[in-house]
């Protein structure tokens, strides 16, 4: 049978060597990744220090959001190559994502939800198909191909740069506070959109088949991997063993779709980590079915990315901390003052200044506000600055009042930060050594890169250590508080859900004998307000519990406010709820609290907290701020981001390239959706390792996080050879 000859591929314009629509790609892709990192840095904060959720709900969600981002684009994928079309496919993935992060501007749980999930979904159909448009820019065996992947992959990092920056800021420093943030990210992303849509004249993709017109070989000179056609005729490394490669996936697939039900039933996992296990399975099902309809050395080479997927999931699991788990060690954790000394939180929280509703105004109402009315009022209140942050000195000590603390989301920054100086090198590096003969395979970079993620594990368990001093208080009150119980260890611990659970992790103790407090390490803001909520009277949570329930039928119109009867507790102080009196509003005359507005989580929380039991809610806040001395240098969180860019500069440029030419083409978008769930599952091991924050002490934790990945790093070095030789010529 005769077999079709290439196509050569046409004449290309090109702007600095390159065709001018990998530009309008670049761009394209920098303010999608800007709004993904802007809203990726503000998320677990807005969750844990606006939301006031407690670390496991925020993480848990977190792991939710961030695992479904990868999973997605598995089915945009497969929609791009049978209907769709890549263009299409990124248009509506596009205005999707620009709905969901306009929608995170607005904070009622359903919407927040909504948000989330306009955002999987764009994300699904935009992240695969920008990838495959990169690569289809140019012809087989263009050499120009990976120079290509590396300025889109710079794309990707100037919008990271950037949003953490501008995002972080506006978070911090405006009226709008972290939905100023989330604003921001939304224009960023329809900012994107656009340039997609007026440069589509210039993102011209070429056949498949197309190949470039081949230079004369130079003496020395290696040779070129094998074509696609001519790798199906090449027998597979493996042998015999490659023909039961497709049943062993596919039987490894239904065992995950046995497990993952059975699991759930007998309640030891979630719905969700149910749901991950089947994806799983789905996805080793999706490979056995392109192996199934290869043979030969593309069989090979199509394992080879289910290998490497697995080994990078380990790297992303621990990289990936930095939305999670680092940046509340940034923020809870890190001294952010940079040029001068950090000030201490005051012993006795601030009174929010607010007038409280008149007589009128309880009379007549609020009319909650339209969508038009609401959208307005976020443009004007990002623009507007809080009272405290307005330059009422001169711009310079403004300037300087900037960075002392520097907002949180800024950390996030760094890794953007590095890889624009460092990638450079690193190309400079990988050229001379491949000049050499030393250029290390693909495989043996992937290893490099979980080595260097292990040891930015190890720097950041050397910070915990620098964190694990002590703090003491004495107590007011000769016992600890109803509620509130010690363990065989002298740990503090309480009750919930049926379970005993240890606050900080165990480090917090107390001596009896002393009427003394021990604390290690800093304590972070929302496990003092758990310690004091632990103690609040019974009938006091029941009535906090009414009084939210009925907030919500306030509409302004109808209802204009809500009450309860409630008999205050010793102590009771608004002060500590940090609400505005024209939210809620405690009236001693009637004994009453009365609400003007819904309420939700994080006002029930507030008020539990201005209930709590006061001799001991008084010594918990002095022990809060005494901790706050021992938080520690930036500098440990700076190393730990360099030498997790230096793994990510060695495994993930490469990542994307690999699977552009190691993937059959009719399966290319697809296989392209494949790796990109390898992702999916790092951020999946991400979200569970966050769920365990505060549960084992910060040494642990970072240790058992440096121990893993360094493992996988010794496994794959063994395997090295193996499939460096199931490439067949591709490096």
């Amino acid at each position: 049978m005769a077999t079709a000859s290439p196509t050569p591929a046409p004449k290309q314009r090109t702007f600095l060597g390159h065709p001018p629509g990998l530009f309008v790609l670049f761009f394209t892709e920098m303010w999608e990744r800007f709004s993904y990192y802007g809203m990726r840095a503000l998320l677990m904060l807005y969750m844990l220090n606006y939301l006031r959720w407690s670390q496991k709900e925020a993480s848990e969600i977190y792991k939710i959001y961030t695992s479904l981002v990868y999973v997605t684009p598995i089915l945009g994928g497969y929609l791009a190559d049978r209907w769709l079309g890549n263009r299409l496919a990124v248009i509506i993935g596009a205005a999707l994502m620009s709905i969901g992060h306009f929608l995170m501007a607005f904070e009622e749980y359903p919407i927040f939800l909504s948000a989330l999930i306009f955002l999987i979904i764009g994300n699904g159909f935009f992240k695969p198909n920008m990838s495959v448009q990169v690569g289809r820019l140019y012809p087989a065996n263009d050499g120009r191909r990976d120079g290509a992947y590396t300025i889109f992959y710079m794309g990707i990092n100037l919008g990271a740069f950037l949003s953490p920056l501008i995002c972080g800021w506006l978070a911090e420093k405006t009226v709008g506070g972290f939905h100023s943030g989330f604003t921001m990210a939304g224009i960023g992303m329809v900012l994107g959109m656009v340039i997609y849509l007026v440069g589509q004249p210039l993102v011209r993709e070429l056949p498949h088949d197309a190949v470039a017109e081949e230079k004369v070989k130079q003496p020395g000179e290696k040779s070129e991997a094998i074509t696609e056609a001519a790798a199906g005729k090449t027998p597979s490394v493996l042998g015999k063993l490659s023909g039961l490669v497709p049943g062993f996936l596919f039987a490894l697939a239904i065992l995950s779709f046995v497990l993952a039900p059975f699991f759930f039933f007998v309640q030891e996992w979630s719905v969700f980590d149910a749901l991950m296990v089947a994806i799983g399975g789905a996805c080793l099902a999706l490979v056995a079915y392109v192996c199934a309809r290869v043979q030969g050395a593309v069989r090979d080479r199509v394992l080879v990315i289910l290998l490497l997927g697995i080994f990078v999931m380990f790297f992303w699991a621990a990289f990936e901390q930095a939305g999670n788990v680092l940046n509340i060690w940034a923020d809870q954790h890190t001294d952010r003052f940079l040029s001068k000394e950090a000030t201490e939180p005051q012993v006795s929280p601030e009174v929010i200044e607010d007038k409280p509703k008149t007589e009128q105004e309880k009379k007549d109402g609020v009319a909650q506000p339209g969508v038009v009315e609401r959208f307005v009022d976020l443009f004007r209140n990002m623009v507007t600055l809080k009272e405290s942050d307005e330059p009422t000195q001169t711009w310079g000590e403004w300037f300087e009042s900037s960075f002392n603390p520097v907002p949180t989301a800024w950390f996030q920054s760094i890794n953007a930060l590095a890889i624009f100086i460092l990638a450079p090198l690193f190309a400079w590096l990988w050229i001379t050594l491949d000049r050499r003969g030393y250029q290390p395979s693909i495989p043996m970079k992937m290893t490099l890169g979980l080595v260097f993620m292990s040891a930015s594990m190890v720097i950041m368990m050397e910070a915990a250590r620098e964190e694990n001093q002590v703090t003491t208080q004495k107590l007011t009150e000769p016992k600890l508080p109803e509620g509130i119980q010690v363990n065989a260890e002298k740990q503090l611990t309480y009750i919930a859900d049926g379970k005993t659970h240890l606050f900080q992790a165990g480090r917090l103790t107390y001596d009896a004998s002393a009427n003394e407090l021990t604390l290690r390490g800093v304590l972070p803001e929302n496990e003092r307000d758990n310690l004091i909520e632990q103690t609040v009277l019974t009938r006091v949570q029941e009535a906090i519990k009414e009084l939210v329930k009925k907030s919500q039928d306030i509409n302004g119109k109808d209802v204009k406010s809500v009450s309860v009867k409630f008999l205050p507790p010793p102590g009771f102080d608004m002060k500590y709820a940090g609400l505005k009196k024209s939210v809620v509003q405690f009236n001693k005359a009637d004994q009453t609290l009365v609400a003007y507005q819904p309420l939700a989580e994080k006002e029930s929380k507030g008020l539990l907290v201005a209930a709590g039991q006061p001799e001991f809610r008084d010594s918990i806040h002095r022990l809060f701020v005494g901790s706050t001395k021992l938080r520690v240098t930036s500098w440990w969180l700076f190393w730990s981001y360099i030498l997790a860019t230096l793994g990510e500069l060695c495994l993930s440029p490469v990542g994307l390239s690999m699977v552009s030419k190691l993937a059959p083409a009719k399966f290319a978008t697809m296989l392209m959706g494949v790796w990109l769930l390898t992702s999916s599952f790092g951020n999946f091991a991400a979200g569970l390792l966050g769920e365990i924050w505060g549960t084992i002490p910060p040494i642990q934790f970072f240790l058992l996080s440096a121990a893993v990945v360094g493992g996988a790093a010794l496994a794959l070095l063994i395997l090295v050879r193996v499939i460096v030789k199931m490439m067949h010529g591709v490096n």
